[in-house]
């Protein structure tokens, strides 16, 4: 009985030695060599676990990662990507440098293997805000994914998503444009400017102040014209032309141009009435020559503005005018050629006002001397005695430019309006029957 239990215990023996019996993690660990088996042999080898999440990071930002075991080892497939650093045993902490793909892979202390596959990415809302700014109007939308972006929604023009693209690609190179061109029913936004030229002298002498009596949401007053630029509202109910006119017929204001301008919501106008002036220009030849060419400078009364309607009624505006004069007291002289110079009165400013509202801008002063000579005709021309019957005056004034503006919303006609129908002409009539053709009643 005993040599028959002991005869099964060795085919147990025999069994378990083989290899057919090992179990596969460890059938990899053994040596390939012959020989007795020895005690490592038998010695367990873990094998790794793996275990796959996906972690998302913007380029810029950091993430920490924590682990219940003490972490071994840190291997990153991608170190242009990704870079760690290790702030705990138990804790890494991941900033992601560029944007890609990178994989992560960290062994804890009993050496089990954790695989991660990180992506970072560029921040969309940064550039959703900056395109919102730059396109108020325009409904675009952006979505990264390892360094491209994507751009999807509508815009109003095909200038504006060209701009948007490009304002894109500063993030990064690779852009994605699918954004629509839809034709939007804009508002437009009708400027009348007023320019005119005060002699502040008379002004003074008349006593005229500009801030009309009435309602307004500023008013400024000749004597407060020292500083470099003033600002002044009206309420859109004073009727200015009359304040105009009557100043004009004084004589103590001249204007200068009065144009209205009418452009859409968002996109800028310009006017100049003026005139152009050549001046040469020395540019360098061949054979130690120079050529001259001739270039032309515009001058005059010039207004560059931009109007934006915002979505609650008010007026954005951008408004730039600017007089310029040919000054040539202070001209120069270049291979023959006299050049003037320009004297130059120009402001920039930014407003937002309501529709039918009128500003005023002012403080642009030009200091003037004007040299006059009386005399008697005749008695002046004789030699010493004439000095006598001669006199000289120098007159000093200060003219100031003022800048009147005035904005309304207009809409143009929509597909189910029509231009009425002009009425007809009113016959001619009789001016010895007129009463009876009046009346209606026939002509005898």
């Amino acid at each position: 009985m005993i040599i028959l239990v002991s005869r099964k215990l060795s085919l147990l023996l025999l069994l378990f030695i083989t290899p057919r019996g090992i179990p596969p993690s460890y059938a990899q660990t053994l040596p390939a060599s012959g020989g007795g088996p020895t005690a490592e042999s038998y010695k367990p080898q873990l094998e790794a676990v793996p275990s796959y999440e996906t972690l998302h990071v913007i380029v810029g930002r950091s993430l920490v990662l924590r682990r219940g075991n003490p972490i071994r080892r840190i291997y990153i497939g991608n170190p242009a990507v990704l870079q760690s650093f290790a702030a705990d045993p138990q804790e890494i902490v991941l900033t992601a440098k560029t944007p890609g793909t990178s994989s992560l892979v960290l062994w804890d202390s009993r050496n089990i293997s954790s695989l991660y596959t990180v992506s970072s990415d560029i921040d969309p809302e940064g550039i959703r805000k900056a395109l919102r700014q730059a396109y108020p109007t325009s409904s675009i939308d952006v979505d990264s994914l390892e360094g491209r972006l994507s751009l999807s929604g509508i815009v109003s023009s095909a200038e504006a998503s060209e701009g948007a693209a490009k304002l894109a690609a500063v993030f990064t190179k690779e852009v994605a444009n699918s954004l629509r061109v839809v034709a939007v029913h804009g508002k437009q936004v009708e400027l009348k400017l007023r320019i005119v030229e005060v002699d502040r002298s008379k002004l003074e002498q008349f006593g005229v102040n500009f801030s009309v009596g009435g309602r307004t949401a500023a008013g400024i007053s000749t004597q407060q014209f020292s500083d470099p630029l003033n600002i002044s509202f009206f309420n859109s109910k004073l009727n200015l032309g009359m304040q105009i006119q009557d100043l004009e017929q004084k004589q103590i204001l001249q204007v200068l141009a009065e144009p209205t301008l009418t452009t859409m919501s968002g996109l800028p106008a310009r006017f100049l009435s003026g005139g152009e002036f050549p001046f040469p220009v020395v540019q360098g030849g061949t054979a130690n020559s120079t050529a001259v060419t001739i270039q032309f400078r515009s001058y005059g009364v010039k207004v560059d503005f931009t109007p934006t309607v915002n979505s609650d009624g008010s007026i954005h505006l951008k408004v730039a005018p600017e007089v310029s004069t040919l000054d040539y007291t202070n001209s120069v002289t270049i291979s023959g050629f006299v050049i003037p110079a320009l004297s130059t009165r120009r402001a920039e400013t930014e407003v937002e006002l309501r529709d039918g509202q009128t500003f005023m801008l002012s403080g642009l002063l030009d200091h003037r001397t004007t040299e006059s000579l009386s005399r008697l005709p005749g008695i002046a021309n004789i030699p010493l005695l004439g000095q006598m019957f001669r006199s000289k005056n120098n007159n000093r004034s200060v003219v100031e430019l003022v800048v009147l503006v005035t904005l309304k919303i207009v809409d143009p006609l929509t597909e189910t309006e029509t231009v009425g129908e002009p009425k007809p002409a009113v016959p001619a009539m009789d001016a010895t029957t007129f009463d009876q053709q009046l009346a209606g009643k026939p002509r005898r």
